[in-house]
């Protein structure tokens, strides 16, 4: 369920998927740029920096309105295919033959190790996998 970001509101600015082109202009790394839900957790994607989070995802030229609807849906409806301390994996999985990973979203649920107040960091990074052939 995205959240559009209140600053794009009323604005001029550009927009993907209701967040504005510059969302962390101005903003710590902590600011919550969009929040992205699985049943009643709140999953957040923050300003982050060039390593982690909006910044990391602008600064690779992955972010999108296409992109920032994949984040959202495997988030919400993916396999979740690695959940432990400080990594939650969420996979939107292809069953078919081959069958193939179509998407990743990298979490993590516990406190930035930077700065311990920013809790729960939220998304690390998201990205479409290589896709490999094989034979069925």
């Amino acid at each position: 369920m995205p959240l559009a970001a209140e600053s794009a509101w009323g604005s001029d600015e550009p927009t993907v998927a209701g967040i504005t082109a510059n969302a962390c202009t101005g903003k710590p790394k902590k600011h919550i740029v969009k929040k992205c839900y699985r049943g009643p957790v709140m999953v957040p994607l923050r300003c982050g920096n060039d390593r982690w989070g909006y910044k990391h995802l602008v600064k690779s030229g992955r972010w999108s309105g296409s992109f920032d609807k994949k984040i959202s849906q495997t988030v919400w409806s993916g396999t979740l295919t690695s959940n432990r301390p400080g990594e939650r994996i969420y996979e939107r999985k292809f069953a078919g033959c081959p069958p193939r990973t179509l998407f990743k979203v990298i979490t993590n649920p516990g406190a930035y190790s930077a700065d311990r107040r920013i809790k729960p960091q939220g998304v690390i990074t998201a990205y479409k996998p290589s896709s490999l052939a094989a034979s069925c």
